[in-house]
């Protein structure tokens, strides 16, 4: 397992040097037949800039996560990679925006990053293990945060159950992005559904072991290109993050999301 520095921190990835697959272009991913929301009501969404990278218009966001405690925000790994090589690649002036449910305005705080974890687990080829921890350089106290799932909280899971996904991204899946926060409910399908759906091809591979899908039968509503790591919540829970699909809100392809029932030991030992 090869590393690479990160920020501060050493970021681990999986075959080094790998060309991207043709459908890992489709792991940044937008809410789509959702609704407006706002930050007050879920002061724990966050979103992630680079505006050295990504520009000023949207502060820099390129992706969504959630405050889990003072200092740590729980994201998706494929944040930190490069589309184009398969390769963990620097966010130059990172930062973790809260309070801000208008992306183009200023309103909240902008947080300096001391340091970024990526599963060692993690394969942007396949896209298991999804997850990555971002530390804050300054600790916010006051701010709520969001419960993480339990190991063994296995009915957040179950076929039918709503979750509620959440982000700036394209909210009609033809680059049309918001400026104000948005949020969506979806239901969890079957593991067997999303295994059908995603054989492996050009569509990708499902993988139950960390991933789970989420979405209307007929398609419609969907976490889409711009909602990359932002959080899929279950009463109360951080049970998912946005991390990959073919198009947006189509039929026979929903979104997958990490499973963070199963990563979330590892996750812990880095609050």
């Amino acid at each position: 397992m090869a590393l690479l520095a990160l920020l501060p921190v050493a970021v681990s990835t999986a075959a080094p040097g790998a060309a991207q697959p043709s459908w890992a272009a489709q792991a940044e991913r937008r809410i789509v037949g959702g609704a407006a929301d706002s930050t007050v009501d879920h002061p724990w969404v966050v979103a992630i800039a680079s505006r050295l990278q990504f520009g000023y218009n949207r502060s820099g966001q390129f992706c969504g996560g959630a405050l889990v405690t003072p200092t740590k925000v729980v994201t998706a790994a494929h944040c930190f990679y490069d589309e184009t090589t398969g390769l963990p690649t620097e966010r130059p002036e990172l930062r973790v925006i809260l309070g801000r449910t208008d992306i183009t305005g200023d309103e909240g705080v902008e947080v300096p990053v001391q340091g970024v974890w990526v599963d060692p687990g993690y394969s942007f080829q396949t896209n298991v293990r999804d997850v990555a921890v971002v530390t804050l350089a300054e600790p916010q106290h006051g701010n709520p945060v969001v419960a993480l799932v339990g190991q063994g909280e296995k009915a957040l899971y179950r076929a039918g159950v709503k979750g509620t996904v959440y982000g700036w991204g394209d909210t009609v899946g033809t680059g049309r992005y918001a400026s104000q926060l948005h949020s969506v409910q979806v239901p969890i399908l079957d593991n067997a559904v999303c295994a059908a759906d995603y054989p492996g091809g050009p569509a990708g591979r499902f993988d139950a072991s960390t991933m789970f899908c989420a979405g209307e039968s007929n398609g419609g509503r969907d976490a889409c290109q711009g909602d990359s790591g932002g959080p899929m919540v279950v009463n109360g829970r951080l049970v998912g993050l946005v991390s990959w699909g073919t198009g947006c809100a189509e039929q026979k392809h929903p979104g997958v999301y990490t499973r963070l029932a199963a990563l979330v030991d590892a996750v812990r030992r880095q609050l």
